[in-house]
């Protein structure tokens, strides 16, 4: 009787990862971006460096993978609905998102890093932007053939003009009076010009 295959190594602890992503965003919290050191992560963790570096081989792709699974457990878009329904229910989670989560407060460097074509740049937006514009953009694409916006709509840059003005508040909020729930005017304003 031959003995069961076995697999190189041990199996991947997810309550270590968890660690790792919480030691992130509690030093990000606490210092910001910049002074954060993977001595640090490791340390808050209560792992090894090498633990760390087994999964992640530089400090920004671990910071671009915690705000990936985190943006991907906060941003859920909805399956159905009136197009309007379902852009101010996506507008409004990312409108959290940026404002109330420590992920949100790292948000302008990855634009930044995603502007000057950077490797982690790159990397965010293939692990973030990327996919969620594809999302979004299907909905879009449903909403034409359900009648609901006009045939000829340009879809890529229906895409730039919902999420443009929530980037645009992000990185100058700090100029900005608040405005309470600016969501369903922009939606309204954007529908009045692809109604069908």
């Amino acid at each position: 009787m031959s003995s069961p295959t076995r697999r190189p190594g041990r199996p991947r602890d997810a309550t270590i990862d968890e660690a790792i992503v919480a030691a992130v965003f509690d030093l990000i919290e606490e210092v910001g971006l910049a002074p954060v050191t993977i001595d640090a992560i490791a340390e808050r963790a209560g792992v090894s460096k090498a633990t760390i570096y087994r999964r992640w081989a530089t400090k920004d792709d671990l910071v671009v993978d915690a705000v990936a699974g985190l943006i991907g457990r906060s941003l859920e878009l909805p399956a159905s609905g009136d197009i309007r329904a379902v852009l101010v229910a996506v507008l409004r989670q990312m409108e959290s998102f940026m404002s109330m989560s420590v992920a949100g407060s790292i948000f302008p460097w990855l634009v930044g890093e995603v502007a000057a074509g950077t490797e982690i740049g790159r990397h965010y937006a293939a692990a973030v932007i990327i996919p969620r514009r594809a999302d979004l953009g299907t909905l879009i694409r449903q909403a034409i053939e359900r009648g609901e916006l006009r045939a000829d709509l340009d879809v890529e840059t229906a895409l730039d003009l919902i999420i443009g003005p929530v980037i645009v508040r992000k990185l100058m909020g700090r100029w900005r009076q608040p405005e309470e729930d600016w969501v369903p005017k922009l939606v309204d304003g954007l529908l009045a010009g692809w109604a069908p």
